[in-house]
């Protein structure tokens, strides 16, 4: 029990950190919002402080394993696993997890205006998913109401009867308008969208903002099956003279049939965007926001999210302030948090970090845990990021966060994280050669062209 609530109190500052975290890259947004035009840079990196993002003069090992996500590729020695979790019930959902307690909070895929997810599919999850999609579940509820109608022709008769045949009738009349309003509801809101690929399905809808500038958004849905994979995506657009629905759908099924899927360490090298199991071409100026988690096979219990993307004037990262905070757990001064300080056994900087060619902040913090009637053993957190570049492709903020979890914390796992060294050591290995994945062309903006 006291093993138990001591896990509590420490999924609980790693939380609070989190929120921490969170506040002060917000924070340091809105204070570059205020700023004339705080999309353009106050001044813009040279060439040779840009081609260090891409480290060409890198070269891999033959036998090395390499994995790409959004613009950036790193190396590995062992092959490693993304969060392709599938659940039926989480199908509408963007959110990826490992199983239901092994997850980083916020993992998302943005590629410009669209949302993707990847899921690997089990058996018999076509045909669930197929059902699931509004013009089948019209067919179903149409099926009920029959149904339900004939039970009402059946029950007519004994409407005026005892109570037991009263119910039976007036249960009956209560499902029927409940089906049509079902029925009424869903074609009133969605429409088929057909992308033109094989394999695909999908709907679209209109939403008014909840704001009150009064735009209206276009919204299409498509899922594509690839092998043993699901690709979820969503797009949304606003609706303008320049953008009707009619165009939004010619847009989005031109992405789509652009889409190809990527097997895992294979490195593209054209200009363009990776996602697990995937890869969107483009001409290297996408803006995209790419959160995504992975693992080792041999230490499933330790995580690993990468979180890049353009920096945005009002999503600006701090990394400075982010590595001080993530070493400073313990420092909130409850009586709690007290207990827990006790067991830090280590903590990391604040302090510089290579990530590839640049430089960046890192900060963390490892306790060292001991109860009795348990095998003592470590639960770490380290944040390591780069802030990037604002108004530039080849500089994006870089993050990578490590974070372990406890069987106490994931009743799923089989045993507690592996020493924090063994960890930290993978940690800096993907950072070490952590760079923009080189291109053929390049990005324009190493080839010279703005």
């Amino acid at each position: 029990m006291k093993t138990l609530i001591f896990q509590k109190m420490i999924m609980r500052l790693f939380y609070l950190l989190w929120v921490s975290v969170l506040t002060s890259s917000v924070l340091t947004g809105l204070a570059y919002a205020d700023q004339k035009d705080p999309s353009q840079p106050s001044k813009r990196p040279s060439l040779d402080q840009m081609k260090a993002s891409s480290m060409f003069s890198y070269k891999p090992e033959p036998s090395d394993l390499q994995e790409c996500l959004g613009r950036i590729i790193w190396t590995s020695d062992k092959s490693i696993e993304w969060p392709v979790n599938y659940d039926i019930n989480q199908l509408d959902s963007f959110d990826n997890f490992f199983s239901e307690n092994v997850f980083s909070r916020g993992d998302a895929i943005r590629f410009g205006n669209t949302n993707v997810s990847v899921k690997k599919i089990k058996e018999g999850a076509r045909e669930e998913i197929v059902g699931f999609l509004p013009d089948n579940r019209i067919k179903s509820f149409k099926k009920r109401l029959e149904q339900a109608e004939q039970q009402e022709r059946a029950a007519f008769k004994n409407k005026d009867g005892d109570v037991r045949q009263r119910q039976r009738y007036d249960l009956a009349t209560s499902r029927i308008e409940s089906f049509k309003k079902s029925i009424e509801e869903i074609t009133g809101k969605y429409s088929p969208y057909d992308s033109g690929i094989v394999e695909s399905y999908g709907y679209g809808f209109t939403e008014d903002s909840s704001s009150r500038n009064g735009d209206r958004y276009s919204i299409l849905t498509t899922y594509l099956f690839i092998g043993e994979y699901l690709y979820n995506f969503e797009s949304r657009e606003t609706i303008k003279p320049n953008m009707s629905v009619e165009k939004h759908r010619k847009k989005f099924s031109a992405l789509l049939k652009s889409f190809r899927p990527r097997r895992m360490n294979e490195i593209p090298t054209g200009l363009g965007v990776c996602i697990p199991f995937g890869f969107f071409p483009d001409d290297g100026r996408t803006i995209t926001d790419i959160k995504q988690s992975f693992r080792w096979k041999d230490v499933p219990g330790v995580l690993y999210t990468i979180h890049t993307g353009n920096v945005q004037a009002r999503q600006l990262k701090s990394t400075i302030l982010n590595a001080v905070a993530s070493s400073q757990v313990g420092r909130f001064g409850t009586d709690e948090e007290a207990e827990v300080k006790r067991h830090v056994d280590q903590r990391i900087g604040p302090r510089q970090v290579k990530i590839g060619g640049l430089t960046g902040e890192q900060g963390g913090v490892a306790l060292k845990i001991t109860a009795p009637g348990t095998k003592p053993y470590e639960a770490y957190s380290v944040y390591s990021g780069y802030a990037g570049w604002l108004g530039t492709d080849v500089l994006p903020f870089i993050i990578v966060d490590m974070q372990s979890f406890t069987i106490d914390q994931a009743p799923e796992l089989k045993e507690n994280p592996p020493p924090f060294k063994q960890s930290m050591q993978r940690l800096e290995n993907v950072l070490k050669n952590m760079r923009i994945r080189t291109t053929i062309p390049l990005m324009p903006e190493l080839s010279g062209n703005k």
